[in-house]
């Protein structure tokens, strides 16, 4: 009997020595104070924002977080902060045992560059536009033309069909949208324009020009063209090269 109320001492004394010194370091944790602040882009890329822009988000309370008690810092209003720059696709912020803020952020990234009339930008992965930055200049096709902002989704269709074929996303530098609804690509090597129309049937369009493109480079043809025409199904309409001179 004294046994087991000795045994039932023994675990209640460890129990409560777990939990004291569990809130021990828990208060020390929290009172210690941030020492350094380390910021890291996914894949290390910082392309279109820089340490300084994000640093500069890093204010709580109108104030900086450093030497900061580590229990006055909310990081969720500090990844609302860095959300806020038009640059950020997520992040996520932590406090380490050593007493540092880590902040670890995606960047967006671009997929095309419209040039408008009044304003330039950029279209995301997401299919979003996404402001031009100070810092680099992206290497994407150049998208032009009427109402893009009010086409957006279909543009968007257009250039994930691009950059998912091996093909024309070697090739392909530039798109034109009409007014009609229709839609041309510029080419980098040729000097080709490949006129498609409409989206409808998009797959089956660029079936047919890859077949063409492979034809005409085996029958050293494809440099007489200026114009390719694949609008038509199961046809693809060329148009030769004016001679100099002629």
């Amino acid at each position: 009997m004294i046994r087991k109320i000795f045994t039932y001492l023994k675990v209640f004394f460890l129990i409560g020595l777990v939990v004291f010194l569990y809130g021990f370091a828990s208060t020390r944790n929290d009172n210690k104070k941030v020492e350094d602040i380390l910021i890291e882009f996914e894949k290390g890329e910082n392309l279109y924002m820089n340490r300084k822009m994000v640093n500069k988000l890093l204010i709580q309370n109108s104030k900086t977080i450093l030497k900061r008690q580590k229990s006055v810092i909310d990081l969720h209003v500090l990844e609302r902060s860095i959300l806020t720059h038009p640059m950020v696709q997520e992040v996520h912020v932590s406090l380490t045992i050593e007493g540092n803020l880590k902040a670890k952020i995606k960047q967006r990234k671009p997929i095309a560059r419209v040039i408008g009339s009044d304003k330039s930008y950029y279209i995301d992965v997401q299919g979003k536009t996404m402001p031009l930055s100070e810092l680099y200049s992206a290497r994407v096709p150049i998208v032009t033309g009427e109402s893009i902002v009010d086409n957006l989704k279909e543009i968007y269709y257009l250039l994930e069909k691009i950059s998912s074929n091996e093909f024309l996303n070697k090739n392909i530098i530039g798109i034109h949208r009409y007014k009609t609804n229709e839609y041309e690509l510029l080419t980098r090597v040729g000097d080709h324009i490949i006129e498609i129309g409409n989206t409808k049937e998009l797959d089956h369009k660029i079936k047919n020009l890859e077949a063409f493109y492979k034809k005409g480079i085996q029958d050293s043809l494809i440099e007489k063209y200026n114009r390719i025409n694949v609008k038509y199904y199961k046809q693809v309409v060329c148009t030769k090269k004016e001679k100099n001179g002629a």
